[in-house]
């Protein structure tokens, strides 16, 4: 499921690439506001003068198109050795399906040899990959339990 029609509004769609790069310095309330502003189509000033009501069901189908029942699981990811690491700007799908596969190889390595498997990656720095997982994981810090249980 991509879209979502609400009632009194129109479809919602998760932003786009270029949606997302308009969000890049916003955080926060505001940062929120914007993406769910961005999904019906709307400025955020066009979002803000929806009645209240409105403005819930927008955040609902935002949360059923977030929601981990509706995300397709990726298959296996090609070994270490074969996979290619895209250079140059990541688009965020790139950087989720990298950040799941960056945390499926850290749950299988020992405690402490995850940093220097990540130097032996070309085109993948230690930045960059912590950015993935943040995204893979949903930026929860509490991720590292989740993959140890």
């Amino acid at each position: 499921m991509t879209e979502i029609e609400v009632e009194g509004v129109g479809i919602y769609r998760l932003p786009n690439e270029w949606q997302y790069g308009r969000l890049g310095r916003m955080r926060g309330e505001k940062r929120h506001t914007a993406v769910l502003a961005f999904g019906c189509g709307m400025t955020v000033r066009q979002f803000n003068k929806l009645p209240a009501d409105k403005q819930h069901e927008v955040h609902r189908a935002y949360l059923k198109l977030m929601s981990p029942s509706n995300v397709v699981p990726l298959g296996d990811p090609a070994p270490a050795e074969t996979r290619s690491i895209p250079r140059g700007h990541l688009s965020v799908d790139q950087k989720l399906a990298v950040g799941r596969w960056l945390l499926k190889v850290k749950a299988q390595l020992p405690h402490g040899h995850f940093g220097p498997w990540i130097e032996t990656q070309k085109g993948l720095s230690r930045s960059m990959a912590s950015q993935c997982m943040r995204l893979a994981t949903g930026g929860r810090q509490d991720a590292r339990e989740e993959l140890a249980a």
